[in-house]
């Protein structure tokens, strides 16, 4: 993801390392500009957060977890974000964020995009692994 309008933030790296401690995963993360850095979220091996599955399966047909974060972590390192720097623009491979309310009232609707392919489709929500996934209500 990217993150915009990051120039006049005061230690806007240093809350997005915080938030990272804080949720336990990595983040990698580089400035493209002055006014943009683009992030990364990575999960850590020994932590069972926010564990997503892929599409494919494993050759004995079970789901293949991936290294990659889930639709519940990138909500609460988004949400993080916007609790500090609730004007900065969040861009993502899912949805453009414009400010906090924005991220609020469109980021329930991205957990229904496909992840998957055409042959094997899988929603956002769906490659989750976390508790969550079956207490939120968003989903229900």
């Amino acid at each position: 993801m990217k993150v915009y309008n990051i120039k006049h933030e005061h230690d806007f790296e240093t809350t997005i390392i915080g938030i990272a401690d804080k949720l336990n995963i990595s983040v990698d993360k580089n400035y493209v500009s002055k006014n943009c850095m683009r992030i990364k979220l990575n999960k850590i091996k020994e932590n069972k957060n926010y564990q997503r599955i892929g599409y494919c399966d494993n050759k004995d047909g079970s789901k293949r977890k991936v290294n990659a974060i889930c639709w519940h972590g990138f909500r609460d390192f988004i949400s993080e974000i916007y609790k500090f720097h609730p004007h900065v623009r969040v861009v993502s491979s899912t949805a453009t964020y414009l400010n906090k309310q924005d991220f609020e009232y469109k980021y329930p609707n991205t957990a229904y995009k496909n992840i998957g392919s055409q042959m094997q489709p899988m929603s956002y929500a769906d490659a989750c692994l976390c508790l969550e996934k079956y207490t939120d209500n968003r989903l229900a």
